[in-house]
């Protein structure tokens, strides 16, 4: 799906690729039916917090792509 969360997923991060894998998983559920665009959306926004990345994470670089790989996603719901 997308290049950018793919990058973040083989970043040697475990924090990074978890997020970035669970992005992946929750498009994979819209497109199963199993979850809601809106929740999704809701998801993923929740998904790259600041607050919670702060926690996680002094890597800005890598930080931003995850949050750009995720944003990609939730733009295709709208």
């Amino acid at each position: 799906m997308s290049d950018t969360l793919s990058a973040v997923m083989n970043s040697g991060q475990p924090w990074a690729a978890e997020r970035a894998q669970y992005a992946l998983e929750v498009h994979q559920a819209v497109g199963a039916g199993q979850l809601s665009p809106s929740e999704a959306k809701e998801i993923l926004q929740d998904l790259v917090s600041t607050q919670k990345l702060d926690e996680a994470s002094s890597d800005m670089q890598l930080r931003a792509a995850l949050v750009y790989g995720v944003m990609e996603i939730v733009s295709l719901y709208g």
